[in-house]
């Protein structure tokens, strides 16, 4: 009895499973083609290589379809059954209910497994032919990304453009610091988009006529330099927003253990010493400012040229007061790590969740759970970019952060269940 009603049960669930995993498949590639396809669409691209960025998408959004599917699948499971009075007719016979609903976990913390295999295995090989063939569309046709007289910000490097033709971008305009922190604007006649064979995340500008200005920010002292070409570097995850480049959330875990580990090491090496640095560079700009302060105070018409080197100097002095930027590199490395734990996990908690939340429906069944699981889904999307986004300014640990959605699946799963026992 409880095989045949186990299959019963898994059956249920294998149909509704593919009813909400197809939905959000087809939600996620619907995104993919209004956010990314929309330009590439515009611009005349043919239409096998659209399909190809479609196709190397597909490992992504299996990673978030499978969890939100079970869901779903689970919700209209347990919902048809309690609307119908199968759950109680099975209590009535004896099967109590964690047997009942025994194949559902059961395939829960399978989907898991065969997720985060995936996730190993899939997502990385298909983020780096992505990155290939939107690499070869964009030096193709530039205009994919680059519009004509426009200004965009790529990562904190301002580019305006003039008119594009082709392959080539006319008056380009950069604004950026050097690694020293000075700024620095770069215009050239024309420049052109070439491939970069060395770094497989790099988009090149090869640039023409070149004239540089540089300020010194300390001394604010100035320097020009006119070149006949120069190749400019831009991150190509910088260059396309909506696009993912090759980073912590497509390495695989055993890669990010072994990065982190060597940034740990790193930061060991090199505390002490920025420490020091750091507390020196902060007595030393705290002087300049109360200088400068004094100088305000005491000339009421200060020319507006000392007014911006106070505000420079203050601007500096609250760049040295954060973190180093490796410590928020390895925070974003455990995040990535942490989540490809978490996110296959969902697949049980958000099961666990189903179970009670779907004895809930009456009449409507199906719906019942499909709409209520929606909901589910995009709180907790919500909830795992908010904390994933704020967990460094908010001072949490990563691993907190990236647990907290799945904590709180479990705990109102927890609290479901105990209102269903003690009724």
């Amino acid at each position: 009895m409880l095989s045949i009603t186990s299959r019963y049960v898994a059956r249920e669930f294998f149909y509704a499973f593919m009813v909400g995993f197809s939905f959000c498949f087809f939600v996620f590639v619907a995104n993919v083609l209004l956010v990314t396809a929309e330009d590439i669409f515009s611009n005349e691209v043919p239409i096998g290589k659209v399909t190809r960025l479609i196709l190397f998408s597909v490992p992504l959004i299996i990673s978030y379809s499978v969890p939100f599917g079970s869901m779903l699948g689970a919700l209209m499971t347990v919902s048809r059954l309690s609307a119908d009075n199968e759950v109680i007719a099975f209590m009535a016979i004896g099967v109590p209910l964690w047997r009942l609903f025994l194949p559902l976990k059961t395939v829960g913390v399978a989907l898991a497994v065969v997720l985060f295999i995936s996730n190993e295995l899939l997502l990385p090989a298909g983020n780096i032919e992505f990155n290939k063939a939107y690499r070869q569309i964009l030096y193709a046709n530039p205009s994919v990304e680059f519009e004509s007289y426009a200004v965009r910000d790529y990562g904190g490097i301002v580019i305006v453009t003039g008119a594009i033709e082709g392959n080539t971008i006319e008056k380009p305009l950069i604004f950026d610091r050097t690694s020293s922190g000075d700024d620095r604007f770069i215009i050239a006649d024309e420049a052109s988009i070439v491939g970069n064979v060395d770094q497989n995340d790099v988009v090149s500008l090869r640039l023409r006529d070149v004239f540089a200005h540089i300020t010194n920010n300390k001394n604010e002292q100035h320097e020009t330099l006119r070149a006949h070409s120069m190749d400019y570097n831009i991150l190509l995850r910088d260059v396309s927003l909506s696009l993912q480049s090759t980073g912590p959330a497509e390495m695989s875990s055993t890669d990010l253990l072994l990065e982190i580990r060597n940034m740990r090491e790193k930061l060991v090496t090199d505390g002490a010493q920025n420490a020091a640095i750091q507390a020196a560079e902060r007595v030393r700009l705290l002087a300049q400012i109360e200088i400068a302060e004094e100088t305000v105070i005491s000339d009421p018409g200060l020319l507006a040229d000392e007014r911006r080197r106070l505000a420079i100097i203050t601007n500096r002095f609250e760049r040295t007061k954060g973190q180093s930027s490796s410590a928020r590199n390895l925070h974003t490395y455990l995040l990535e790590l942490h989540k490809k734990y978490a996110v296959p996990l969902a697949c049980f908690t958000f099961v666990s969740l189903a179970i009670p939340v779907g004895r809930l429906a009456k009449r409507s069944g199906r719906p019942f759970g499909f709409l209520v699981g929606i909901g589910i889904c995009f709180l907790y999307w919500a909830l795992l970019i908010f904390v994933e986004a704020s967990s460094w300014r908010a001072g949490i640990p990563a691993p907190m952060s990236i647990w907290l959605p799945n904590i709180l699946v479990l705990v109102a799963a927890g609290l479901m269940a105990t209102v269903h026992r003690s009724r």
